[in-house]
């Protein structure tokens, strides 16, 4: 048994997606797949077009042996953090002989060398990234600016910092090391689409434009027909028809005003993410605006990327505080083995799982019972952000609460 491990989103599962699982398997020899996936929220603080279920049959169908989710707390965060919940899962299975990732770059030598160093963190840098914080750059741009006087100038790595896949790529390997994991890193060139382009080029184009598109006009579907296989294809329309997606951050904004309505400045000072007086604008910017864009363009700054603020939204709507991150995400990583989907080969990586890792295995969350209140306050910001995430269905007959509870793995025979 070879097994590959994936990072996903699958938001939605499209041609690309297909190249890079099958590749995947193809240069590692892999005879089996396992994918982490964000679950209803995710890396760029946004609900996913279509529920963690309907994706992640999706990618059964298209030949994902076995799919695991991502609990909320990693997936709607930081790269960093997105990459550390997403490389101690794959870890903790004790079965994952190597990680597979697309990357705009293709080549693993300048990826490995910045995961090096923000792997060990010498003093200096870390001066260097505080001095331009200091002044005001997000960390992203500041990381990069300090990267870049830290290195000295080269072509080569300094044009990867400018793409996200890449960073990604040096987050999974930077947690790789960090972790002192067997898994070996491997990556693949992403072909054709970036990862923000809204082109389609023959039948590939990126997540991005598929969304772009649907957001457009998601009553005429065929115009992603051509981008997306066959059976994702109809997984989205039989999710459409059903008035179950797809969803979008503005379906979130009174739910995202009422909450920061009625948090108190104490509250949201506690919040992850929040500091340095954010709280005073997210709570005047909530009562002065009527609708998300006027927030946003009450609340963005210099300092706070859209995507930062996002995530900052969804972390205030499910009460994810400094000190849930500080413990579950920097100290202690995934509490559990969540499945969402799987086939033949994946109930057999299932049976390995059982007997080499040490994680408990959710296939059905009513049996499940948190062996500590670390693992109990996991679960529930995942039950919750489920139960937010259901009330956005356009079809009223799948808003209730308790999912979590009823839906049970989808199974490929």
């Amino acid at each position: 048994m070879k097994v590959v491990g994936l990072i996903t989103e699958y938001n939605p599962f499209h041609n690309g997606h297909k190249y890079h699982l099958e590749k995947s398997k193809e240069i590692v020899g892999a005879t089996h797949s396992v994918a982490v996936m964000s679950g209803n929220f995710l890396q760029r603080g946004e609900p996913a077009l279509f529920d963690k279920w309907e994706r992640a049959k999706a990618a059964v169908k298209q030949g994902v042996d076995l799919v695991l989710e991502l609990p909320v707390i990693f997936s709607c965060n930081s790269a960093e953090f997105f990459a550390l919940g997403s490389t101690s899962l794959l870890n903790s299975l004790n079965i994952v002989d190597y990680l597979c990732f697309g990357s705009e770059d293709g080549e693993l030598k300048n990826i490995n060398l910045i995961s090096d160093l923000l792997a060990d963190e010498p003093s200096k840098f870390k001066k260097l990234l505080k001095e331009y914080l200091d002044k005001g750059y997000t960390f992203p741009a500041a990381r990069q600016k300090a990267i870049k006087d830290y290195l000295g100038y080269n072509v080569d790595y300094i044009d990867i910092l400018n793409f996200p896949n890449n960073i990604l790529g040096i987050e999974y390997v930077k947690s790789l090391k960090l972790l002192k994991s067997k898994i070996k890193p491997l990556t693949i060139k992403r072909i054709k689409a970036d990862y923000n382009s809204l082109e389609i080029r023959d039948n590939i184009c990126s997540a991005t434009a598929i969304r772009n598109m649907l957001q457009k006009d998601y009553e005429d579907i065929s115009i992603i027909k051509s981008v997306v296989p066959n059976e994702s294809y109809k997984i989205i329309r039989e999710a459409i028809k059903n008035n179950k997606g797809p969803i979008f951050i503005k379906d979130l904004e009174k739910i995202i005003l009422y909450k920061l309505r009625i948090s108190s400045i104490e509250h949201l000072k506690i919040i992850h993410d929040i500091n340095e007086g954010l709280e005073n604008r997210l709570k005047n910017g909530a009562i002065l605006s009527t609708n998300y864009d006027e927030l946003i363009s009450y609340v963005k700054t210099k300092r706070y990327t859209m995507t930062r603020l996002q995530r900052i939204f969804i972390k205030a709507i499910l009460d994810i505080s400094k000190k849930d991150v500080k413990v579950l995400v920097k100290e202690l990583g995934p509490q559990y083995i969540r499945v969402l989907g799987f086939n033949n080969k994946g109930a057999d990586l299932l049976k390995k799982i059982k007997k080499v890792s040490c994680l408990p295995i959710i296939t059905n969350l009513k049996r499940y019972k948190p062996e500590n209140d670390y693992a109990k306050r996991m679960i529930e910001i995942d039950i919750a952000s489920t139960d937010i995430y259901s009330l956005l269905y356009g079809n009223k007959e799948f808003a209730k609460g308790g999912l979590d509870f009823i839906k049970t793995p989808y199974i490929h025979n």
